[in-house]
């Protein structure tokens, strides 16, 4: 028990990683000579919003000892289907956003309790589970997408409150709601628990296979939101334009601090994590640098961040 509260470390907030993002952001406005407006950086946190809110689904997956590469393929599923659905009619949104999300549900469900039940490594499960999602939806689109968004949707991408972007202020809210339940409540230090030991915390009492599998519903869940909002973005169903996000949230969630190992990370560091990555990838456009470069600057920062975290942990111990 002494061994897994050692590892329990979710108290620590990552300042280093807001010190880099920092760091980006200067970086970025002497880069573009102090012409960025502000409403063009909330644009960018915008865009962001639908890589935040699957992000943090993943950093729920890995803090449970987990990992899910079929968030994905989950995203292309929900856009396809709601596309479909909805097909540019405002009195179908309700239907479109319950099946989708029905949908999400079952998938995180199944990537549960396979993993638990059959004693299966995570990444296999959730690799096999993206493989079948994608041919699932290629069978019920018969590769052809059809269907768009209905404005009135679309006011969740495209829509201000204020001075705030409806997407960012939904993202903050869902970030600011699960921080609160990971920090304060009994299920929170139980995912972090089961992450770091799942073997004690049975030997403890804790239902740990049930909070593995409600790990796995959430971040289904948190993807069906993510290409729900996405949806609202494009307008109109594409083909895979979800696959990029499996990458991209498992590299915002390392970089915020989240480990491979379980029970280490927290979303305090989920969201730099995501907001480095868009930062980045946005000055690197205004840069005009190119896709070879853009991966290697990611991939640097990436590594870094490992480094940096993994030197944290040791010398926590």
């Amino acid at each position: 028990m002494q061994a897994m509260k050692e590892k329990f470390r979710y108290s620590n907030f990552p300042f280093g990683v807001y010190a880099l993002f920092a760091a980006i952001i200067l970086v970025f406005l002497l880069s573009t000579n102090g012409t960025v407006s502000p409403t063009h950086l909330l644009n960018i946190a915008r865009s962001a919003a639908p890589l935040g809110i699957v992000a943090m689904g993943q950093t729920i997956a890995l803090l449970a000892g987990g990992l899910d590469l079929s968030v994905g393929a989950t995203i292309s599923m929900v856009n396809l289907v709601c596309a479909s659905i909805m097909n540019g009619r405002s009195e179908r949104i309700l239907p479109g956003i319950l099946i989708s999300l029905g949908l999400c549900a079952m998938i995180g469900l199944a990537n549960g309790i396979i993993i638990t039940k059959f004693k299966m490594q995570p990444f296999l499960v959730t690799m096999a589970m993206s493989i079948i999602i994608e041919g699932g939806y290629y069978v019920y689109t018969q590769g052809i997408p059809s269907g768009n968004i209905p404005k009135s949707f679309r006011y969740l991408a495209e829509g201000w409150w204020g001075s705030l972007p409806v997407a960012f202020v939904i993202w903050i809210a869902l970030w600011g709601l699960l921080s609160l339940i990971l920090r304060k409540t009994t299920y929170g230090r139980r995912l972090y628990f089961t992450g770091a030991s799942p073997v004690v915390a049975k030997q403890s009492g804790y239902p740990a296979d049930g909070i593995l599998i409600s790990a796995y519903v959430l971040t289904s869940l948190l993807a069906g939101l993510a290409g729900l909002m996405l949806s609202a973005y494009v307008g109109v169903a594409s083909m895979g334009v979800g696959t990029e996000y499996t990458l991209n949230s498992i590299a915002a969630s390392v970089i915020g601090g989240a480990a491979f190992t379980g029970g280490i990370g927290s979303l305090e560091g989920t969201f730099p994590g995501v907001m480095i990555l868009v930062v980045l990838q946005s000055l690197m456009t205004i840069l005009g640098i190119s896709n070879a470069g853009q991966y290697l600057s990611q991939g640097l920062v990436i590594a870094v961040m490992v480094a940096v975290n993994q030197f944290q942990m040791k010398k926590n111990k």
